[in-house]
C-alpha cells in the first residue's frame, strides 16, 4: 500500500512538472475562488509571484474575473479575450468548471498572452486613422520621417521641424514635454512617438491630469493599498504608473497637475520610484513620461505655479507645436483631407470654392485643427451643391470673415484719409512759401474758404509765420 502511494506520489510530482512546462498559464481555483495551483508560465506572462497569488481569493485579488462567472455558472468560457487590468495584460482565456458527481469542485483556466499582438494591431489602426489626422496609404510630404510621422499631414517647415525633433527622441526613453495650443496636434504627435519607441510593444497609459481631482490625483497615479482610507477597495488599487511599467506614460495637460503632486512626480523621473497612499513600501517603475500642455509653463514657473525643478527636468527634451495659423498653406491641405474623409463618411462628391480656400488661408483658427476639421464636417453636411461655398460654412466662420473684411475696409479707409491729410498739408505748406506766408493769397490759390483754411491750419499744426520773409 506505501508503495502504491509512493507511486501516486511520484505521478503527480511528473504531471505537476509537465504542467509548469507547457506555455500557456494556468490557474486552478476551488470553487469559493481560492488559487490552488498556478504554473510557471502563470508567473513569466502576468509577472507575479506564486507565493502572492496561491492561497488568494481571485474575488479579492482580481473581482471582475471571469473565472468567477465560469464559478457562479457552472459553465465554460472558451476562447474568451480579457483585459487583465491590475497587470495590464491582455489574454485570450479557455475556462472550464471541474464537477465531480455534480458538485462543484472549481475551475481550471488555462490562458495566452496576446498582449503584443493586440498592440501591434492597435499600432497598425492608430497608424491608419490617428484621430482623422492620417491620409491614407504614403504621404507626399516629408518621406525622410518614420512612417507614423510622415503621414502627419502638413507642408509647413516649422512644423516638420517639430516632426523631425519627435522621430529623433522617440525610439530613446527620455522625458518628452509638448506644447502648443489646445487642437494644434499635441496628441497626434504623442502617439507617433510612441508608435516608434523602444517600448511600443508595451503598455501605453493616457491621462488628462485636468480631469482628475486634487484629491484623487495621488492615489490615480500611484494606487492605494487596501483600507488606506474610507471607501477604499478591498485589496486596493493598482495606479497608472505601475500599470505603465516598462511602457510609456503621457500626462496630457499637465499645466493643471497640483503642486505637491509635481513633487511626487519629480521624484518618479528621478528615481523610478512609487509609494501607494497608505503604504510603507517603495516600489520601482520603469516608465516613460512624456507630458503635454496648452500653457506657458515657464510662465506659470515665475508665478510659482509649476515647479522649477520639474520644468527643467520636462524641458530636456521640448517639443513646440505652432498653431494653424502660423502655418501657411497647411490649412489648406487639412481641409482637403477631412473633406475627402467626410465626403467617404456622408456620401457625397464636394469641392472646395476659392473663396473658402481664401478663407481657410487668412482665417485666426482659434481651435486649430480641431476646428478646421468641424468647419469642414459641418459644410459637408450643410451643402446641397457640387461645391462648398462661404455660405456653407459655420456661423461662426462666416462672422469671423465679415468681421475681417469690415476691419481691412477700416484700416483701407483709414489709410486713405491719412493720404488725404498728407497732400493737403502739404499744398498748404507750398502755398505759403509760395506767398511767403500770406494767408489770404495762399487761400485762394488752393480754392477754400477762410473758415476751412484756418481750420486746416489747426488741425495740420501749421505757423504761417514761419514762411514769412
Amino acid at each position: 500500500m506505501e508503495m502504491i502511494d509512493r507511486m501516486n506520489k511520484n505521478i503527480l510530482y511528473m504531471i505537476l512538472a509537465a504542467i509548469d512546462n507547457i506555455h500557456d498559464g494556468i490557474v486552478i481555483v476551488d470553487k469559493n475562488s481560492k488559487i490552488i495551483y498556478v504554473n510557471e508560465a502563470y508567473s513569466k506572462i502576468l509577472h507575479v509571484n506564486k507565493d502572492k497569488v496561491l492561497n488568494q481569493f481571485v474575488s479579492e485579488i482580481e473581482p471582475g474575473a471571469i473565472i468567477l462567472d465560469s464559478l457562479k455558472e457552472k459553465k465554460p468560457k472558451i476562447n474568451t479575450v480579457v483585459k487583465v487590468k491590475t497587470r495590464g495584460k491582455e489574454i485570450v482565456v479557455n475556462i472550464n468548471p471541474i464537477i465531480v458527481a455534480d458538485e462543484l469542485l472549481g475551475a481550471v483556466s488555462i490562458f495566452k498572452d496576446v498582449t503584443e499582438v493586440s498592440l501591434l494591431n492597435k499600432e497598425l489602426e492608430q497608424v491608419r486613422k490617428l484621430t482623422g489626422y492620417f491620409y491614407n496609404g504614403s504621404s507626399k510630404f516629408h518621406k525622410d520621417l518614420p512612417e507614423s510621422f510622415s503621414n502627419i499631414i502638413g507642408n509647413d517647415k516649422k512644423f516638420i521641424n517639430c516632426l523631425k525633433l519627435a522621430s529623433i527622441v522617440a525610439p530613446t526613453d527620455a522625458a518628452v514635454l509638448i506644447e502648443g495650443e489646445s487642437g494644434a496636434g499635441k496628441e497626434v504627435v504623442v502617439n507617433a512617438i510612441v508608435s516608434v519607441s523602444k517600448k511600443r510593444r508595451n503598455p501605453f497609459v493616457n491621462i488628462n491630469c485636468s480631469a482628475i481631482p486634487e484629491s484623487l490625483f495621488e492615489s490615480e497615479l500611484f494606487g492605494y493599498s487596501s483600507g488606506s482610507f474610507t471607501g477604499a477597495q478591498k485589496g486596493g488599487k493598482v495606479g497608472k504608473f505601475e500599470m505603465a511599467n516598462n511602457g510609456t506614460i503621457f500626462l496630457d495637460e499637465i499645466g493643471e497637475m497640483p503642486l505637491f503632486m509635481q513633487a511626487k512626480l519629480l521624484r518618479v523621473l528621478q528615481s523610478g520610484e512609487i509609494q501607494k497612499v497608505g503604504s510603507n513600501n517603495i516600489n520601482i517603475v520603469n516608465v516613460r513620461v512624456i507630458a503635454a500642455t496648452n500653457r506657458d509653463l515657464k510662465s506659470m514657473v515665475n508665478q510659482g505655479k509649476f515647479r522649477e525643478d520639474l520644468y527643467f527636468r520636462l524641458n530636456t527634451f521640448k517639443i513646440t507645436i505652432p498653431p494653424l495659423r502660423e502655418r501657411g498653406e497647411d490649412s489648406i491641405l487639412l481641409a482637403e483631407h477631412f473633406l475627402n474623409l467626410y465626403c467617404n463618411k456622408y456620401k457625397k462628391k464636394l469641392t472646395l470654392s476659392n473663396e473658402v480656400k481664401n478663407l481657410l488661408l487668412t482665417h485666426h483658427w482659434a481651435g486649430n485643427v480641431r476646428q478646421v476639421q468641424s468647419c469642414i464636417e459641418y459644410a459637408v453636411i450643410i451643402c446641397q451643391g457640387d461645391m462648398i461655398t462661404i455660405a456653407d460654412l459655420p456661423d461662426e466662420i462666416q462672422n469671423s470673415s465679415i468681421a475681417e473684411k469690415e476691419h481691412a475696409f477700416k484700416h483701407k479707409e483709414k489709410t486713405l484719409k491719412n493720404m488725404i491729410s498728407g497732400v493737403e498739408k502739404i499744398q498748404i505748406v507750398n502755398e505759403l512759401k509760395k506767398t511767403h506766408g500770406n494767408r489770404t493769397q495762399a487761400m485762394e490759390n488752393i480754392g477754400i474758404c477762410r473758415r476751412t483754411f484756418y481750420r486746416k491750419l489747426k488741425l495740420y499744426d501749421i505757423d504761417p509765420k514761419l514762411y514769412t520773409k
